[in-house]
């Protein structure tokens, strides 16, 4: 058999396995969008009872926070987290809660960890953290 078709070959095998990775990764994704849909859940429209704020409720704003709310807030720890640890910034931007991400939603991410792994000055405290995170998420961040 001669060198040029045996390099053929195996460069038409090469082509069809880069064509059925493409597929099947198009298809990963079509799922993964799929399952990741939001559901709808039906509320009532008036309580049975009226519930009364607790007075501890206006000394926290921030509480409770929307998932990606909560994305960007893990993003953000494990930013301050790097930088304590010395590591460089192109590992933090390469971690799963980032890279895993569609374009607008990883910019946004990156923005995030580049901000709070720059941060001058000591780090906030957990809930300091907590509160400015999800804050400026509820400002500035649209819900995927």
């Amino acid at each position: 058999m001669s060198v040029f078709l045996r390099w053929g070959i195996f460069g038409i095998l090469g082509v069809a396995a880069l064509v059925y990775a493409y597929n099947v990764s198009k298809d990963m994704a079509s799922k993964r969008a799929a399952h990741a849909a939001p559901v709808k859940v039906e509320t009532p429209s008036e309580p049975a009872e009226p519930v009364a704020a607790p007075a501890r409720e206006a000394a926290t704003p921030v509480t409770t926070a929307a998932p990606h709310c909560e994305a960007e807030l893990a993003v953000a720890q494990r930013a301050l987290q790097a930088r304590r640890q010395g590591e460089p910034i192109d590992r933090l931007l390469r971690i799963q809660e980032i890279a895993f991400q569609e374009p607008p939603r990883r910019a946004l991410l990156e923005h995030v960890a580049m901000t709070w792994y720059q941060l001058d000055g000591d780090d906030p405290t957990p809930e300091a953290l907590r509160i400015a995170v999800i804050s400026d998420c509820m400002r500035f961040s649209p819900a995927p």
